[in-house]
């Protein structure tokens, strides 16, 4: 056995944690990839945002074999998933959906330098980087432009533009050949199961390593590798306090201490078991944080001067998230509960 050296590093951020780290993260090669892993001697280092891939000095002849060929590269692939049960909802919306996933490929970025990138264009993860699952039986629409074989059990379409912006290893396509589509599924999905044609919960991942980058890691010191990174932003969120029971007075209201967010009185609304609630409503949009910083206090004018009734209310939760029409606007919404 070899020196092992990195290869190529993945790490996910999300500007809704404190530290800025995707945590939960579950890397899986696909069969194909993880044989050729096997094959050349790679080992991983598994972290809760991402994963490294080293490779074996000692395989380099044959890495460098897998580099120059076209038909079957040095290539891996990986489904992304996370364990948190509520990424989407503290997620931007980026148009989850159950007939698209989030697809980020290495050949996006550029090839002739080595270091820290990242695997999509814009500053976030957006809907640019969504693909179409191939899902099986179904006849080729005109936009469907080209064909990816990402692995045994999937495939991604994409159209005219995704296309020429990226065509490496993509099949063209024509929707008005009935036989190709026929082909398409016989030959990419038919021994797929089911549940493999699920999503994954965050998405697909395709590093590829060619003969320039793989030289200047091979020559370089121990920290010449690319560093792929994937950013994520938090969802912003209007918040919603309803304030209940005692602190239900007149002339109550809510103020931001550092005077940055501004409230806005919606009257009262009926909740649970008939009871009445004075509404206020954020006027600005505000990120979701798992630590969430804002210091919100709840205040009520007594004798010429204000009173605190809560020095600071609780913050909005990603579990608890509306989608709501106000004037004509879609927003949302966090709702919160003040009840004392």
């Amino acid at each position: 056995m070899g020196q092992y050296r990195p290869m190529f590093n993945i790490s996910l951020e999300h500007t809704y944690f404190s530290n800025g780290r995707l945590p939960g993260v579950q890397l899986v090669p696909t069969g194909e990839s993880a044989r050729l892993m096997a094959n050349t001697n790679m080992v991983t280092r598994k972290r809760d945002d991402g994963i490294t891939v080293f490779f074996d000095h000692e395989q380099l002849d044959t890495l460098r074999l897998y580099a120059a060929d076209e038909d079957d590269p040095l290539q891996l692939n990986f489904e992304c998933e996370v364990d948190s049960q509520t990424f989407r909802n503290y997620t931007a919306d980026a148009e989850f959906s159950e007939t698209r996933t989030l697809y980020f490929d290495s050949a996006n970025t550029d090839p002739q330098t080595i270091g820290t990138k990242y695997l999509h264009s814009e500053e976030f993860v957006s809907p640019a980087d969504l693909a179409e699952l191939f899902a099986g039986s179904f006849t080729l629409r005109e936009t469907h432009s080209s064909v990816l074989p990402f692995s045994t059990n999937r495939a991604l379409l994409f159209d005219a533009e995704q296309t020429a912006r990226n065509p490496r290893g993509k099949i063209p396509l024509d929707p008005a050949d009935l036989q190709q589509s026929r082909n398409l599924t016989r030959g990419m999905l038919s021994a797929a199961a089911p549940a493999s044609r699920r999503p994954p919960s965050l998405g697909l991942i395709s590093i590829r390593v060619s003969s320039e980058e793989l030289e200047q890691i091979t020559k370089g010191d121990l920290n010449t590798y690319n560093d792929y990174h994937i950013r994520f932003k938090a969802r912003e969120t209007h918040w919603k306090y309803f304030i209940l029971g005692d602190a239900n007075r007149e002339g109550v209201f809510v103020k931001d201490a550092k005077d940055e967010i501004e409230f806005d009185y919606l009257g009262e609304e009926e909740v649970a078991n008939g009871r009445k609630a004075k509404v206020f409503l954020s006027r600005q949009a505000i990120p979701l944080r798992d630590r969430a910083k804002p210091k919100f206090q709840l205040l009520v004018p007594r004798h010429n001067r204000l009173k605190v009734l809560v020095k600071r209310l609780a913050v909005a939760s990603a579990n608890r998230i509306n989608k709501v029409k106000l004037d004509d606007r879609e927003l949302f919404v966090s709702e919160i509960y003040v009840n004392f």
